[in-house]
């Protein structure tokens, strides 16, 4: 079905696109006229067709607004790098992009899908998923909203997708802190059926090793402060682990600091690594272990991708992954000079 446009309406109408926008927008030029019945026939293929108007005219003669809708939890690492080189390439294509936070509210995720139908964006990259985000993505492609989406995870039924390989983020991770001589490693945040965490847990199962523990609390946990009470009662146990993959750098921290504050030596008494290679790893001490998620070639394809998408190509390969790499610092070697 041909996404319904000021054009179509026009065309349906037998009027200017000009006309349409007007009657759209209920604004009045001295040089412009619509008779209430031409007002009244608009006003009703919009309202059958579920078409909301342009919030901005440029529409009117390109159809597009050349502005790529960004849908975020909060703007923090690694989001904002994230962010950052998602801008970068955006602006060598000419193209503007425009952040959305939800705070991690699927309500103001529905808003800013719902509002996208007026043409301001020309697309939604949807960096990071809520609960029920994957049905109200499929509902939003479909008519009478029509919108491109891309989203920024694992493959997702009748959504393109891209992310990094997770699955050997994970296996790297644990071959790391194996030949690091952990004998008791754990996997730390996230949640327990991310692919990280299958990752991780597939590499002991194929080496035919013990499986790591894998502690994740009652709630789903990826940012620093609920890290630091997840961190206080994981670091309560007798038995603690000697390495740690941590689902991503913020959680890292947050063990490490909770690590330190309990008198552990890091890395002698506890290996920790996050995942993600985020600059704030650098700041810590010692310096964070992590997996690179090669933020920078994912921006690029995601950009790409989502500019082929609003031409109206098919996305090929409809999930796109990136490869990730190991980038070992202080908090996992054991004897280093």
């Amino acid at each position: 079905m041909e996404k319904m446009s000021l054009s179509v309406i026009a065309h349906m109408a037998g009027v200017s696109k000009q006309i349409v926008y007007m009657v759209l927008n209920n604004r009045q030029y001295k040089r412009m006229k619509a008779s209430p019945q031409t007002r009244e026939r608009i006003l009703k293929i919009a309202r059958e067709s579920g078409y909301v108007a342009p919030k901005s005219a440029k529409e009117l003669f390109s159809g597009k607004s050349d502005n790529i809708g960004i849908i975020f939890h909060k703007i923090v690492p690694p989001f904002s790098k994230v962010m950052s080189h998602l801008q970068q390439e955006a602006r060598r294509r000419n193209l503007e992009i425009t952040p959305y936070i939800t705070d991690g509210d699927e309500n103001l995720e529905n808003h800013y899908l719902n509002s996208a139908r007026d043409g301001r964006v020309d697309a939604i990259i949807a960096i990071s998923l809520l609960d029920g985000s994957p049905e109200r993505y499929q509902r939003s492609t479909k008519p009478p909203y029509n919108l491109k989406i891309l989203s920024y995870s694992g493959p997702l039924s009748g959504v393109p997708t891209i992310h990094f390989n997770e699955t050997e983020a994970g296996r790297l991770a644990a071959e790391h802190l194996i030949a690091k001589g952990c004998k008791k490693p754990a996997f730390f945040g996230g949640f327990r059926n991310s692919t990280r965490a299958r990752g991780f847990v597939q590499y002991f199962r194929e080496n035919n090793l013990p499986d790591p523990l894998i502690y994740v609390g009652e709630k789903y946990t990826a940012y620093f402060p609920e890290g630091k009470i997840l961190a206080r009662e994981f670091l309560k146990s007798r038995n603690l682990p000697d390495g740690v993959f941590a689902s991503n750098d913020l959680l890292a921290i947050a063990l490490l600091s909770g690590a330190l504050a309990k008198g552990l030596r890091v890395p002698e008494d506890m290996a920790i690594m996050g995942c993600d290679n985020t600059e704030a790893g650098l700041y810590t001490t010692p310096a964070l272990t992590s997996i690179d998620t090669n933020i920078s070639l994912l921006a690029k394809k995601a950009i790409a991708k989502i500019e082929g998408m609003i031409k109206g190509e098919e996305p090929k390969p409809f999930h796109t992954e990136v490869p990730v790499s190991l980038i070992v610092r202080e908090s996992t070697i054991l004897n280093h000079s």
